[in-house]
């Protein structure tokens, strides 16, 4: 018999804390404590499906409480604890399943925190019991939506289910797959994290990517490439400044005050421009 499985079992007899299952074999006798019966009374003889997994003492028992996860089956289970050797998420049962370190990010940073959740199934290991799988691209394409084109350009929120070298995988709640390219984020979003982001491509397979920059940093950033361009063109100077009128700048530039006002700033800050006294001549540091 298999940790992980839902089984059926025939009730042998009663004990003073439990019962005892058989699947019909003597020595595939399994127990099944009463906090574990999911607050029904059996009799002898009755069958059950129980649940296989390992107790607090590594030994198999049953359990009647039906898990959201087995080692044939993935869905969402949620983080319920953070230790230094993994994650432990609830399953539906009452031990806690953990998801090694092995299988988490080196950076700790990275890792899924309370409250977070994993696509995962079960599997069994050798040394350390039943322990949790993160699905795999393939189990998450049995479960994708295709995005329809006229979502480009909206905000969605995205779970984070793979970190890769070039960026992270995401899944909608809608059940679109997307992919956030590492020069779309500032900071690398965690694993199991949910992120908020804005569609900037949908392609033909009905996959999206995403961007979690601000649409006005983006703005903000081609405007600062603009006003540099100028100066760089225009041996380091340029007749406009914070106290150029809106048409000032929009005959020169193409660009709104406010959006002009906004890169600026920035350019300011960056120690990369200077402007006269008058703020009406901007020049290259």
């Amino acid at each position: 018999m298999e940790a992980g499985k839902m089984t059926q079992f025939t009730v042998e007899r009663e004990t003073d804390i439990g019962y005892i299952l058989s699947d019909g074999h003597k020595e595939n006798e399994i127990f099944l404590h009463y906090n574990d019966c999911d607050g029904r009374n059996l009799q002898d003889g009755e069958v059950v499906d129980a649940f296989l997994y390992f107790d607090h003492k590594n030994r198999i028992a049953a359990t009647l409480q039906k898990p959201k996860i087995t080692v044939f089956d993935c869905d969402w289970v949620e983080v319920v604890d953070v230790v230094y050797f993994g994650v432990y998420v609830n399953i539906g049962i009452r031990k806690d399943i953990l998801l090694s370190s092995d299988d988490l990010p080196l950076d700790a940073n990275l890792w899924p925190q309370i409250g977070d959740l994993l696509y995962a199934n079960l599997y069994n290991d050798n040394d350390k019991g039943l322990l949790l799988e993160l699905a795999s691209k393939d189990d998450f394409l049995e479960i994708k939506v295709n995005a329809p084109s006229e979502i480009y350009g909206n905000k969605i929120q995205a779970r984070v289910f793979n970190l890769g070298k070039h960026g992270v995988n995401v899944i909608t709640n809608e059940g679109y797959l997307g992919f956030i390219h590492h020069s779309e984020y500032k900071e690398e979003p965690r694993l199991g994290g949910l992120v908020e982001g804005r569609i900037i491509n949908v392609k033909a397979n009905g996959e999206i990517n995403l961007s979690l920059i601000p649409q006005k940093e983006i703005a903000i950033n081609d405007d600062t490439e603009l006003i540099m361009d100028y100066l760089n063109s225009n041996s380091g100077n340029m007749p406009l400044g914070d106290a150029s009128s809106p048409d000032e700048i929009k005959s020169l530039l193409g660009i709104s005050k406010s959006a002009f006002k906004r890169a600026m700033g920035k350019l300011i800050k960056d120690n990369k421009i200077i402007q006269n006294q008058e703020k009406k001549i901007t020049s290259l540091k």
